[in-house]
């Protein structure tokens, strides 16, 4: 039953910038927080410059895309002014456009390619980080809080992730509608955010979906979403899965922030098999690792 799985990836392809990645090999997306109340790491890199260093670390540990945030989207957390986020976030993406564009010795992380995504709901900072070289806006409202949004990610020729989400930061765990089937609901509210931005000019083969693990949703939501990865992929689009150290899994597991390391990374693997092209983790090394051992299962070979 698991060799079929294995051997036959089900992500799909996504564009970012005029590239198509495959994703046979699933893209892991490192998280940087400018925050100074992110619900695992808030504070610990709350300058631009520590922050900048934090994610030449997770380069270094292998991860393919940086998601520069500067706004905490934790359940109850304050939104910030749209000046204080670009304060926040402008200048590590700046710093991270040019090492991008450096080419060099293997020891230097910008001679790997690597992909820059923005953590923002506000199209105005999504506008100035992409003129500042950033690759991606990774929306947790799915382009839906900023009427802008979508002109911006459409007419600046971003890739885009649309997170599912109901609600709002303060109050999304608290009053929701509850769900009658969250696949289907889940699903059903994706697919039309991608189709109204697609009418906004968006390129569909940009779009990447998140079903939105932890926004708005009961620990029994989240697990059934997680058993669900693959009903996402009837409509065309890559998946992008965010579990990392949520509490979710520590009502499971009886387990603190600190303590979720190897149930994370469990629930990662578990997404990947169902189809997820991409992983957005706060412990890259530890991801890699585990996809690097899913991809030896794959081969024929000798290891």
């Amino acid at each position: 039953m698991l060799k079929p799985v294995l051997e036959q990836s089900r992500a799909l392809p996504w564009k970012v910038g005029n590239k198509v990645i495959p994703c046979s090999t699933p893209l892991v997306m490192g998280i940087v927080n400018v925050t100074p109340d992110s619900f695992f790491d808030g504070g610990k890199h709350n300058s631009p410059e520590a922050a900048y260093e934090h994610a030449v670390s997770l380069l270094q540990q292998g991860a393919d895309i940086l998601d520069i945030g500067g706004e905490s989207s934790r359940p109850g957390s304050a939104p910030v002014s749209e000046q204080e986020e670009m304060d926040r976030v402008c200048p590590v993406v700046e710093a991270l456009a040019q090492l991008a564009n450096i080419s060099g010795d293997l020891e230097n992380p910008g001679s790997r390619e690597f992909y820059i995504s923005v953590d923002t709901v506000k199209s105005r900072v999504a506008h100035e980080c992409m003129k500042l070289g950033a690759h991606i806006i990774n929306d947790i409202s799915a382009c839906a809080m900023d009427p802008e949004m979508a002109g911006v990610v459409a007419s600046t020729g971003a890739s885009v992730v649309l997170n599912h989400m109901r609600g709002t930061f303060g109050n999304m765990q608290q009053d929701f509608k509850p769900y009658a089937n969250v696949v289907t609901e889940v699903r059903e509210e994706l697919v039309s955010r991608a189709e109204a931005i697609i009418k906004a000019g968006v390129e569909k083969s940009k779009i990447c979906i998140d079903p939105g693990i932890g926004f708005g949703k009961t620990a029994q939501d989240n697990i059934d979403l997680m058993k669900s990865i693959e009903e996402f992929l009837a409509e065309g689009y890559p998946i992008l899965v965010g579990t990392s150290r949520k509490s979710y899994i520590g009502k499971i597991a009886g387990l603190e922030k600190s303590d979720r390391l190897i149930p994370t990374i469990t629930a990662g693997i578990i997404a990947v098999l169902g189809g997820a092209s991409v992983l957005r983790v706060h412990d890259v090394r530890e991801t890699k690792e585990s996809i690097l051992y899913l991809e030896a299962l794959k081969t024929h070979g000798t290891v």
